[in-house]
């Protein structure tokens, strides 16, 4: 297992084929740009309770090369909803957020939200 430095922290993706939570270990690179390290089971209250939402950080993401994507479907690839939800990406062009309702089209982005904390 890839080892994370000190200001690691996690942020929860949904898997919606399986209709479950998950977490991602996430670990800065550099300014502006994280990595994402290891992904696991996690329920959704105790996120909640480790503050999975308590930090905010905008930028670039890439994925580690021991990376295993979701715990559930497997899927390395996720779509990041305007209403801050990760979610597993299997390919469809039109996306419909399980978190929020919205739909759209998907498009390719340069940098993303990431809402994350405790670890």
């Amino acid at each position: 297992m890839t080892p994370v430095s000190d200001k690691a922290f996690a942020i929860m993706a949904v898997c919606p084929e399986a209709k479950k939570y998950y977490g991602i270990t996430v670990d800065p690179l550099r300014k502006d740009a994280y990595k994402f390290v290891w992904a696991f089971k996690i329920d959704k209250e105790k996120a909640t309770r480790e503050g999975y939402a308590s930090r905010r950080v905008h930028g670039s993401v890439e994925l580690d090369t021991e990376y295993t994507g979701c715990p559930y479907c497997r899927s390395y690839q996720n779509v990041f909803c305007s209403c801050g939800a990760v979610v597993c990406w299997h390919g469809e062009r039109v996306f419909h957020c399980p978190e929020c309702g919205q739909t759209g089209e998907v498009s390719t982005v340069s940098s993303v939200d990431l809402h994350g904390g405790g670890f």
